[in-house]
């Protein structure tokens, strides 16, 4: 397909043998008299490039991409000035405005084919990477989290089609035992959710710094509370409460309430997933230097150095048979909430001698 270049250029004789060069090369090029037919030609046509002299009756260059800059068809269409003016304060005017390069008249058929080259050759490559960031986005979290949607979905709708077709003929254990698989499968399909609007959650938090700094003056009093309510609602979950094993120490620290409480649930509930029943997960907490400490220890399939360093979203870990599938969420966010609350995180682990994770967040 032939690249579309708009030239908007008051001299007749200079816009004509711009467009009669570009042709000559297989360009699709399109002339415009003055910035405001430039302008409206460029919402029409949508060109890959502008070529734009800045010196024009009425409307000059600058006015071109100021209002070319406004409008989201044409806000990051390239745009090239052609310009006698050589001084600095216009080359710097011209760039703040959003220009990508300047075309100093004269200039040779050479000059001319060169910046054109240029620049389309950069956009190529800038489409080229960003299909390529969509590619891997998708293959690396939309994937991931459609096939993590699919399993609760199809016990949903697979046990619920065979209570609509055929509770005449049921018995009302098998009834009730096939809701109970539809509200486990529903559980689920809502954490699934869940984590995933935490992670995008967090991800936009990490760039609005009025936001994180305003929730930074938040804090969480009473921390021995949130641990320990935290800890032990995942483990009765769970169906281990026997083997929850805490050693905990009281602070205020410097996260929201809800952030906190999130963190640790998601790392409890990873050591409780990863290990197996009748070993121990450990929260032990300590206070000093004006930190607040905690580990989370559990002695379950561990994680290899590798797995360490992939650590993050959307990651798939090897696991035990038994085990559930995960994205990775719960381990990502909760290494997020504290580093973004300026705290450490820190996984200490190796295959099959268990994990350790360590954190800390500043105190109040």
């Amino acid at each position: 397909m032939k690249a579309k270049i708009l030239i908007i250029e008051d001299t007749e004789s200079v816009r004509e043998n711009i467009a009669e060069i570009l042709e000559a090369e297989n360009f699709e090029s399109h002339t415009a008299e003055n910035g405001e037919i430039g302008v409206e030609m460029a919402r029409k046509i949508q060109p890959d490039l502008i070529l734009c002299d800045i010196m024009m009756p009425g409307m000059d260059g600058y006015e071109v991409i100021r209002k070319l800059r406004e409008n989201e068809i044409t806000a990051t269409t390239p745009f090239i000035f052609l310009t006698a003016k050589s001084a600095v304060e216009n080359i710097r005017e011209g760039m703040l405005l959003g220009a990508d390069d300047y075309i100093p008249k004269p200039f040779t058929i050479e000059q001319l084919l060169d910046a054109v080259n240029t620049r389309l050759e950069r956009i190529g490559a800038m489409k080229k990477k960003a299909d390529e960031t969509v590619k891997n986005l998708t293959n690396r979290i939309g994937l991931p989290f459609a096939s993590e949607l699919q399993d609760p979905m199809k016990a949903i709708v697979g046990f619920s089609e065979l209570i609509a077709t055929g509770y005449p003929n049921m018995e009302k254990q098998e009834i009730v035992d096939f809701v109970n698989m539809i509200l486990k499968a529903g559980i689920k399909l809502r954490k699934t959710v869940s984590k995933t609007l935490v992670f995008y959650r967090l991800e936009a938090l990490s760039n609005k710094a009025d936001e994180l700094n305003t929730l930074k003056e938040s804090a969480t009093q009473n921390v021995y509370e949130v641990v320990e309510q935290a800890a032990h609602s995942v483990a009765k979950e769970a169906k281990r409460e026997s083997d929850l094993r805490l050693a905990l120490v009281d602070a205020s620290v410097r996260i929201p309430r809800d952030l906190m409480e999130m963190a640790i649930s998601e790392l409890v509930e990873n050591a409780f997933k990863f290990s197996t029943r009748k070993t121990d997960v450990k929260l032990v907490a300590t206070v000093d230097d004006n930190v607040y400490r905690l580990s989370i220890e559990d002695d379950g399939i561990g994680m290899s150095d590798e797995q360490i360093l992939k650590a993050g979203a959307f990651v798939d870990y090897e696991q035990r048979e038994d085990s559930e599938s995960g994205l990775g969420l719960g381990l990502h966010n909760a290494k997020r909430v504290v580093e973004l609350f300026d705290g450490t995180f820190k996984i200490n682990s190796a295959p099959n001698q268990g994990t350790i994770i360590k954190i800390s967040l500043p105190l109040v």
